[in-house]
């Protein structure tokens, strides 16, 4: 809570001192409606793209899933993920709703973990080639800096895909805590085990998700390029692209630790090192963030129809 509170401190103040919030103003009012209306598309693609890579594990693990009920709970939690910036409750919510539609729990977690996973090797791939294509044509100076964050960044991801898949180290674990935890919290975590170590004999299920979860990072990359080209930002494509990558795997990892500002904030740092103004960088950044939180807001009337309620996620996380 303490980092948080600093953090939007230090993020609050930043952009009180050095942006020109007229020039941001400016910029935003200057962008056009086409773009505008493209870019909401791409948004709402988005939501039904994502939904469908959860589908596709959920019944590959031989859950029950459709399309349009996985749409209406990404939906969901896309809107709360955007409202409030917790990674927690929107995943809490996931599996509240995943339950009501009679998902196993193990199953749930199960899908969502590898999905994760699945997701952030994607994540860290592009932001790794992005970080490289910068060192070689933008900043050389950095290249150093930019392999060592590349090197930390990949041993996260293999602790992370150990922690997932690696059963002698869910058998230490079981171990460690069968005694602190109660049977049926202990069984659980037995089916979430095997309910992980399902999916390594499912490679054509993966790779289907992989494709799935690249087409997903490059569309939003794509959304990103479009409204920075409406909001005047003529950076050419593959610094651009390179940039919102890096900026990509920020804002992921930053949700974890309740600090949404630093997704934004790498943004402006990356656009600088390619010589656009932080003013406009500012701009993209905030107009970024409202076309998604529009496109998400269907999200918030599912969320009003289907009755949940802070009490209900409670209980549901809690279980």
């Amino acid at each position: 809570m303490a980092a948080r509170v600093v953090l939007l401190l230090v993020a609050a103040y930043a952009l009180w001192r050095w942006v020109d919030w007229t020039r941001v103003r400016d910029a935003l009012l200057s962008m056009s409606p086409i773009p505008f209306a493209i870019a909401v598309a791409l948004a709402s693609a988005d939501r039904v793209l994502m939904a469908a890579k959860w589908r596709q594990l959920v019944r590959a693990a031989g859950g029950s899933l459709r399309l349009t009920d996985a749409t209406n709970i990404y939906y969901q939690t896309c809107f709360t993920d955007l409202v409030f910036p917790n990674v927690v409750a929107s995943e809490g919510l996931r599996v509240y709703l995943g339950r009501r539609l009679g998902i196993p729990l193990a199953l749930l977690l199960g899908s969502m973990a590898i999905e994760r996973m699945v997701a952030a090797a994607v994540a860290i791939v592009l932001a790794a080639s992005g970080l490289l294509y910068l060192a070689a044509a933008v900043e050389p100076q950095m290249r150093q800096l930019f392999l060592e964050i590349i090197g930390a960044t990949a041993l996260v991801a293999a602790l992370g895909v150990l922690a997932i898949w690696w059963t002698p180290l869910h058998r230490v674990a079981g171990r460690a805590v069968r005694e602190r935890i109660s049977p049926r919290v202990f069984q659980l975590l037995k089916k979430l085990s095997a309910a992980l170590v399902s999916y390594r004999a499912q490679p054509r299920t993966l790779a289907i998700n992989l494709v799935l979860a690249v087409a997903e990072n490059l569309l939003q990359i794509v959304n990103f390029y479009i409204i920075g080209r409406a909001l005047g930002v003529r950076v050419p494509m593959l610094p651009f692209f390179a940039a919102i990558a890096v900026t990509a795997l920020v804002r992921r990892l930053a949700m974890h630790v309740e600090g949404r500002g630093l997704g934004e904030g790498a943004a402006v740092v990356m656009f600088a090192l390619l010589g656009v103004q932080k003013d406009a960088a500012v701009a993209l950044t905030f107009a970024h963030y409202a076309l998604w939180l529009l496109a998400s807001l269907p999200g918030a009337y599912f969320l009003l129809r289907s009755g949940v309620r802070l009490s209900d996620l409670r209980a549901g996380t809690s279980s």
